[in-house]
């Protein structure tokens, strides 16, 4: 085969068989590398604020019904009570290696 093809322009079935009769792939390993940038990404609201992630956690079901007992009397709820709680970890582990 010889050129490279204009894989933007050809169709599914077109591209496969390509790949099927093709001796080097590379034009399409090439042509089909991911163009979004690497890292990590943190969403935010159309305001630029952080969208706060959910997060599972497992607990003994004594340990939730005493979280849900405080977090009837607590503001923040549930969820601000174990955003404090891993805080103040954060902070006295702060520099420990994982």
């Amino acid at each position: 085969m010889t050129g490279t093809p204009d894989f933007d322009r050809m169709s599914r079935d077109e591209i496969a068989n390509w790949l099927l009769e093709a001796d080097d792939i590379t034009p399409w390993r090439e042509w089909a590398k991911p163009t979004s940038p690497t890292g990590t990404f943190v969403q935010v609201d159309p305001a630029g604020e952080v969208v706060e992630r959910v997060v599972t956690v497992k607990m003994p079901s004594d340990m939730v019904a005493r979280l849900d007992s405080a977090a009837g009397r607590d503001r923040a709820g549930r969820s601000g009570i174990i955003r404090a709680a891993v805080e103040e970890y954060l902070e006295r582990h702060q520099g420990e290696a994982a």
